[in-house]
């Protein structure tokens, strides 16, 4: 029988297991941006759990496979691009079935994928794996692996994960309602009736607290030709892949900062806490990334730039009265590139 000391050892475990639970819940209402969400999940799920190694699979529905949204522990890269058939692996079979399962021995599982440790050098010894259900649409699943100390997972730890697979799957849901409702499909940049009304926030919160923003305006340079010589679908997919390129500096430069398209090949981005001299730096970092870029265009490759404005507050000592002055002065910083030839950024300078 347990003594006293062990019993309020237990006690105490079972407390911060679910206070883990709970900081995950807030995590899944923190944000609707859903990569930062499931990477912060995961990592309280490897927590909570005491796992090596978790990971998230969701179901791309056009082809029936489970690929990995996001992966964490040691030797992680190394699965990134495995996908698995619906019924194919642990996940596959989850999957399928919509059931939980909780593998003690993974070696001896006939259901266990075994390419996922032989591209990684990773040894899974037991694993639990989760389905993520959102009315009864498996949307993906959730696997730990590796219980530390060389222990077992038991019921404990699956009824855990099972809860935060189901506060997932809502987050998951939400996510994919809020970007219908938000983002530009063309693109995957947000909409622009979407990006004015964040501009709006940010510029309420510099006024009231004086906290500084900054905007970039950008244009493709000469748009026109593009679809003239590859055709509107062309262009279009240069849109997209342009597009997907200022998403990536993006957001390797700030949670905060987000990306709009403001109407046909213009974009614009919102950079909050940032001063003029960093939205300069990113700036320049989203040009010369697109200018060394070759577009693939039906087989055909095609050099594209862009010219960016830049402007912020607070600036200088000038009063900026509201949004839409700071959408005109990011406009005119754009239209000095242009008298300076294109594919350059400039800052705003006030006319005498």
């Amino acid at each position: 029988m347990e003594n006293t000391e062990e019993k309020i050892h237990r006690l105490e475990q079972e407390i911060d297991k679910l206070y883990l639970v709970l900081e995950a819940n807030r995590t899944l209402s923190s944000s609707l941006d859903l990569q930062l969400v499931l990477e912060r999940l995961m990592s309280k799920a490897r927590d909570v759990t005491d796992a090596e190694a978790s990971s998230l699979m969701l179901v791309d529905e056009d082809v029936q496979e489970l690929y990995f949204f996001t992966v964490q522990g040691e030797k992680s890269d190394a699965v990134k691009k495995i996908r698995l058939k619906i019924g194919e692996g642990i996940a596959g079979w989850v999957a399928e079935k919509g059931e939980p399962v909780l593998v003690e021995d993974a070696a001896n599982d006939p259901r266990f994928y075994r390419k996922a440790d032989q591209s990684s050098g990773f040894h899974t010894r037991s694993m639990m794996c989760v389905p993520l259900i959102f009315r009864k649409r498996i949307l993906g699943t959730i696997q730990v692996l590796n219980k530390t100390d060389n222990r077992n997972f038991d019921r404990d730890d699956l009824h855990i994960l099972q809860v935060m697979a189901d506060q997932a799957s809502i987050a998951i849901e939400n996510a994919r309602l809020h970007e219908l409702a938000t983002v530009d499909q063309a693109t995957g940049l947000y909409r622009k009736d979407y990006f004015l009304a964040r501009l709006e926030e940010e510029f309420r919160r510099y006024r009231n607290l004086g906290t500084p923003f900054a905007l970039l305006m950008s244009d493709i340079d000469h748009f026109k030709r593009v679809n003239t010589e590859y055709g509107h679908q062309g262009g279009d997919r240069a849109l997209l892949e342009l597009a997907g390129m200022i998403l990536r500096v993006v957001r390797d430069e700030g949670e905060e900062d987000m990306a709009g398209r403001y109407g046909g090949e213009e974009f614009c981005v919102l950079m909050p806490n940032t001063t003029e001299e960093r939205a300069m730096v990113v700036a320049e970092k989203i040009r010369t990334s697109i200018e060394a870029h070759r577009f693939s265009i039906d087989g055909r490759e095609a050099a594209i730039t862009i010219s960016i404005g830049v402007t912020s507050v607070p600036y200088h000592n000038d009063v900026i009265n509201n949004s839409e002055e700071m959408i005109k002065y990011a406009d005119d910083a754009l239209y000095l590139c242009k008298d300076r030839g294109r594919n350059c950024s400039a800052l705003y300078e006030k006319k005498d």
